[in-house]
C-alpha cells in the first residue's frame, strides 16, 4: 500500500473518531437533569411546622460517598442528593431511595450472532458504565442494570449483523474495524440508555470467533488462502532469482543459448519451488 493510501487511511480514521466523539458529548449532555428540584409537598411542609421537634429529631440521614438519594415526597420527586454526609429532609411523607453512582461492569456472556455473510459468530462483550442521572434511574426503569444489560445485547446483535468477521475486499470488518465498531456500539447504547441515567464509558468486544459448526471448515479455509499466498511469494522469488542469474551471466560475458538458458531457469524454479530437496542428477 502507498503512502498516500496510509495517509488517507489514517485521515479518515481520524475523522471518524472525532464524529464519535462529538456525538458522544451530544449524548452525555442530554443526560443532565433540566428539572428543578420542587421540593417538598405543601403537606409535609405544614406537618413538618406543626410537629417540628420530631421533624428536626427525625429527619437526617446519610449519603455515602458515589452514592445519590432520590428524595420523594408523598410519591412525587422532591429532590436529589449526590454530595456524601450527614442530610437533611423533612420526615413527612418522605421516601429515599439510594442508588450507587460508582463504575459498573457488564459481561455479556457468549452469544451466537449471524454476520453479514450469514456465518454464526460467538461473541462476548464488557460494558463500562455509571449512574449520571440518578432521578431517570431510580423513576424511569423498574431496574437500571437489567435494563443497560438487555439494551446492550440488543445493541451488540443489531450493529454486529451488519458487518462480516472477515473481508477480502478491504471493506470493514469485525476481524480489522474492532475499534471503530466499539466506538459506534458505545454511542448506540447510549442512545438507549439515556432513559435509565447512564452514562457509558466503554463497550468493548472481548471475544469473536466462528461458531463451532462451521469452525473446522473456515480454519480449512483460511489454511488454503495462507498456502496459495504462500505459493505465490515463493514463485515469485524463484522467478527473480531465475532472471538475475540469467543477467548476470551476461553481464559477465558467458552466453547462453535459449536451450541452456531454458534449462537454467527450469532447474533453479525447481529447486526453489520444491518442498523437498532437489536431487541433483549428472549426465554421462
Amino acid at each position: 500500500m502507498s503512502h498516500k493510501h496510509l495517509v488517507d487511511d489514517d485521515s479518515v480514521r481520524l475523522v471518524g473518531i472525532q464524529n464519535y466523539d462529538l456525538e458522544q458529548n451530544e449524548l452525555r449532555a442530554q443526560l443532565k437533569d433540566s428539572k428543578k428540584s420542587p421540593g417538598d409537598s405543601p403537606l409535609a411542609m405544614a406537618l413538618g411546622i406543626a410537629c417540628f421537634p420530631f421533624t428536626l429529631l427525625g429527619s437526617w440521614f446519610t449519603v455515602n460517598q458515589n452514592e445519590a438519594a432520590v428524595i420523594l415526597s408523598y410519591g412525587s420527586y422532591a429532590e436529589t442528593i449526590k454530595d456524601p454526609g450527614m442530610k437533611f429532609s423533612n420526615m413527612w411523607g418522605r421516601d429515599v431511595r439510594k442508588i450507587s453512582t460508582k463504575q459498573q461492569s457488564i459481561e455479556l456472556p457468549k452469544t451466537t450472532v449471524v454476520d453479514s455473510n450469514g456465518n454464526p459468530l460467538i461473541i462476548s462483550a464488557v460494558i463500562v458504565y455509571r449512574i449520571a442521572n440518578a432521578r431517570r434511574a431510580v423513576l424511569d426503569v423498574e431496574n437500571s442494570y437489567t435494563f443497560v444489560k438487555n439494551q446492550a445485547e440488543a445493541a451488540l446483535k443489531q450493529t454486529l449483523s451488519r458487518f462480516p468477521y472477515e473481508s477480502s475486499d478491504g471493506s470493514p470488518c469485525l476481524k480489522t474495524e474492532a475499534e471503530q465498531i466499539s466506538r459506534h456500539l458505545c454511542n448506540l447504547l447510549q442512545k438507549k440508555v439515556i432513559q435509565a441515567g447512564a452514562l457509558v464509558d466503554s463497550f468493548q468486544l472481548k471475544e469473536i470467533s466462528y461458531a463451532p459448526e462451521i469452525a473446522a471448515g473456515m480454519l480449512k479455509r483460511q489454511q488454503a488462502i495462507a498456502i496459495i499466498e504462500a505459493r505465490q511469494t515463493i514463485v515469485q522469488g524463484a522467478v527473480d532469482i531465475a532472471a538475475d542469474a540469467v543477467e548476470k551471466l551476461a553481464h559477465r560475458g558467458i552466453t547462453l543459448s535459449d536451450q541452456d538458458q531454458a534449462k537454467l531457469v527450469t532447474n533453479l524454479l525447481t529447486v526453489v519451488c520444491s518442498d523437498n530437496d532437489a536431487q541433483p542428477t549428472v549426465p554421462l
